[in-house]
């Protein structure tokens, strides 16, 4: 279960840093790539319906991109954890 969580937890913090990063640069005059934030944040595609939404609504917004992040990278912090509790020999007393 604390697998599952650590990658939740990255995939929620992750949303956030793509988040600031992308609005740093915008804000700075930068244009980087988004393949990025396509690759490591899926949910953000959702993000397009926000660009006209006020400040409060949009973090809602990226409040519930995050979640779903977190949602899509326990998936595989999930299949990691059964695999380890295969492999790890259980002790019966």
């Amino acid at each position: 279960m604390k697998i599952v969580c650590n990658f939740a937890a990255a995939g929620f913090v992750i949303a956030w840093l793509l988040l600031g990063y992308y609005a740093i640069a915008h804000h700075m005059g930068g244009h980087p790539s988004t393949t990025p934030l396509i690759l490591l944040c899926p949910s953000s595609i959702a993000a397009l319906g926000l660009d006209n939404a006020s400040l409060f609504v949009g973090l809602l917004g990226w409040l519930a991109i995050s979640a779903s992040n977190a949602l899509l990278y326990a998936v595989p912090g999930a299949i990691l954890a059964f695999l380890v509790n295969l492999w790890k020999p259980s002790v019966v007393s």
